[in-house]
């Protein structure tokens, strides 16, 4: 089928979408905003929820007859085979646990699959259905976004400028514009994820063999022009595909997590004192975990909707010595009403589903480092205002 170019063409109301955004909270509402506004397009989106007024809101947020809404509950086969219906392409943006069922789902009709990721087991469970994926000819991409992400496909792009990489290294952090408190810190995406990035071990390569390592350690300082002194210690989840497929080309690969000074610290200490424990306590007769209580007070009391911006800085050396760079800074969208970490999490994710939807990533269940252009990704990037910085 020919792909849209032409806007009077892609928005005739005869056309249907082909193109389905699965979760219309901020990271597919935002998704839909790249497929309608498109330079190259617009596209038509389905977009569907469980949440009917999840769905309104956005389709009121996004106030554009190119969306197509439904109403769907994606733990139910019949109910997804109903959203999938004539659709090319679906943009998974629901919490990582349900994208088994969807990917299995869009595996049966013949619809190639993305998602937001979140979780390493789901993400393997996903890439290990390459041969159904080649067989039904669609293509099946995991933990996209933005770390893992779009990251990945930046540190690959730089090993693949050097003839022997000896070293990559990865620097990514949403913060706020404008830091309140001790911790200097917004909430920009669930604080259950956020938790877990801090507490549970990261996986890197050290001396070409991937190790575990524990998160919150070895705290660096680094700065950004315009933003100033900021520091960087390791989290988990970060690298995700990346340690697999940097094996054997690599010795060291390693992620960070960028914050404002001091941040690590108060982590470290809430780590020492216990309040991160997922070991059950009984309280007034009712069991609950230190970790679990940390998370709702947290999610209560940290700042929402702050201006925040992103700062995401890669590198690689290799060659004898000789060392290359990408970094960006990007801010929230204040036109739009988007936040950074909503333009860096879902365009990257939709720009992959716009390649699969173009026919310029192959059939199967793939890292996105290992299929999806960097220049493609950039000018995708570029197309909204977000540069990359050699």
């Amino acid at each position: 089928m020919p792909h849209c170019v032409r806007s009077d063409f892609c928005s005739s109301h005869n056309m249907k979408p082909e193109i389905l955004i699965l979760g219309a909270g901020l990271m597919g509402r935002v998704a839909a905003h790249f497929f309608i506004h498109h330079p190259e397009g617009p596209y038509r989106i389905r977009l569907a929820d469980l949440n009917s007024s999840a769905v309104d809101d956005a389709a009121k947020w996004l106030n554009s007859d190119l969306v197509e809404t439904m109403i769907v509950d994606v733990r139910r086969d019949d109910a997804l085979e109903k959203v999938l219906k004539g659709i090319r392409v679906c943009q998974s943006c629901v919490p990582y646990f349900l994208n088994p069922a969807v990917a299995r789902a869009c595996l049966a009709h013949g619809v190639s699959f993305v998602d937001l990721g979140g979780n390493p087991e789901v993400t393997d469970r996903i890439l290990s259905q390459d041969k159904e994926a080649k067989e039904k000819g669609v293509a099946l991409i995991p933990d996209t976004g933005l770390a893992p992400g779009v990251t990945n496909i930046f540190a690959m792009e730089l090993v693949k400028r050097f003839q022997v990489c000896d070293e990559v290294h990865v620097r990514v952090g949403g913060l706020p514009q404008h830091p309140e408190g001790r911790l200097k810190y917004a909430q920009f995406f669930s604080i259950h994820g956020l938790l877990n990035e801090y507490l549970e071990d990261a996986r890197e390569i050290h001396d070409g063999v991937e190790v575990k390592v524990k998160s919150l350690e070895e705290i660096e300082t680094l700065h950004f022009d315009g933003v100033g002194e900021l520091e960087a210690f390791i989290t988990s989840g970060g690298t995700s595909t990346l340690p697999r497929t940097l094996l054997g080309k690599v010795k060291r690969l390693d992620y960070k997590t960028i914050r404002y000074p001091g941040h690590a610290n108060y982590l470290q200490f809430l780590r020492e004192t216990g309040l991160t424990s997922t070991r059950a306590l009984i309280f007034g007769g009712n069991t609950v975990t230190p970790r679990e209580m940390l998370g709702s007070v947290l999610d209560e009391t940290l700042p929402k909707n702050a201006p925040d911006r992103v700062l995401v800085r890669v590198w690689a050396k290799g060659d004898g010595g000789r060392e290359e760079k990408l970094e960006l800074n990007a801010l929230s969208d204040d036109v739009n009403g988007i936040s950074a970490m909503g333009q860096m999490t879902s365009f990257p994710s939709a720009a992959i589903v716009r390649s699969i939807y173009l026919g310029q990533i192959p059939p199967g269940a793939h890292p996105q480092e290992s299929v999806m252009n960097f220049e493609t990704m950039k000018s995708e990037l570029a197309l909204r205002w977000i540069t990359l910085k050699s």
